[in-house]
């Protein structure tokens, strides 16, 4: 009956949280980020008080989270994201709230987001405040922007995916993140997403949540360098190369932790 009473909980508090995150982004977008970047004159700063505002929300909503039981959240070496400035973030994307997790954690965050998001009328101001960057840029253009946004200390957030993972499937990686790296020279910071048991998956709605409190875990690896891999090969194979490895080094990490939470 107790286990009952609290699957009923952590339900009611899902759906109340989903609710949460949708209200309080309307209410980031057109008042607290607004308010908070108003006399605010100079674009980099601006973005980076945007950004702090946002860290902020979203470490007191996982608070929250965590406070009434909906997850558990355990971090390892979670003082490398706190520390990292001008560092490119890579991570798979094995969950829905990926992102929160993750710009909750690393300050100064900034990532490449659909330009629907620029376009819409409640969240366009608070998304360039943020000095986020569209996907649909040329390429030029977008590795221009990630060099500025790199150089100037702030970190990028990208998902090599593109997308949510399927458990029980390989994951593939693209070669954006790879791009920006050999091209920049910035720093890669891996970062390795967990969830046990699973939730918040592709293909299922939010609802669905598992029989036992989710338990989110995040291992953050030693940085890359991406010079290791230019050599006196021609750019685009030392991206290859850069994928190939990191893609492969997922691979064993997510098993190998697979393992430990089964063995």
């Amino acid at each position: 009956m107790l286990s009952r009473g609290f699957y009923l909980w952590r339900l009611c508090w899902t759906a109340i949280a989903f609710a949460l995150l949708g209200l309080g982004g309307f209410v980031l977008a057109i008042a607290v980020i607004p308010l908070a970047t108003l006399s605010i004159r100079d674009e980099q700063a601006r973005s980076r008080r945007a950004q702090a505002v946002i860290r902020a929300s979203l470490r007191l909503y996982l608070a929250i989270l965590r406070a009434l039981g909906v997850l558990k959240l355990e971090t390892v070496g979670g003082e490398k994201l706190s520390a990292c400035r001008g560092s490119l973030i890579v991570a798979n994307h094995p969950t829905l709230i990926d992102i929160v997790l993750l710009m909750a954690m690393v300050p100064e965050a900034k990532c490449i987001v659909k330009p629907e998001l620029f376009r819409n009328p409640l969240l366009r101001e608070a998304v360039r405040a943020a000095g986020y960057i569209r996907n649909d840029d040329e390429p030029e253009v977008l590795i221009e922007k990630c060099r500025e946004i790199l150089v100037a200390g702030s970190n990028l957030i990208v998902f090599p995916e593109g997308t949510r993972s399927v458990p029980g499937q390989s994951i593939h990686f693209q070669r954006g993140f790879a791009h920006i790296a050999t091209l920049t020279g910035a720093t890669l910071l891996p970062v390795t997403i967990t969830c046990e048991p699973v939730t918040l998956i592709k293909g299922e709605p939010f609802y669905k949540i598992p029989r036992s409190r989710p338990n989110f875990r995040l291992e953050v690896a030693e940085e890359i360098d991406p010079g290791r891999f230019l050599g006196t090969q021609s750019r685009a194979r030392s991206a290859r190369s850069l994928v190939a490895y990191l893609q492969a080094d997922y691979c064993a990490r997510l098993v190998s932790g697979a393992r430990l939470n089964h063995g």
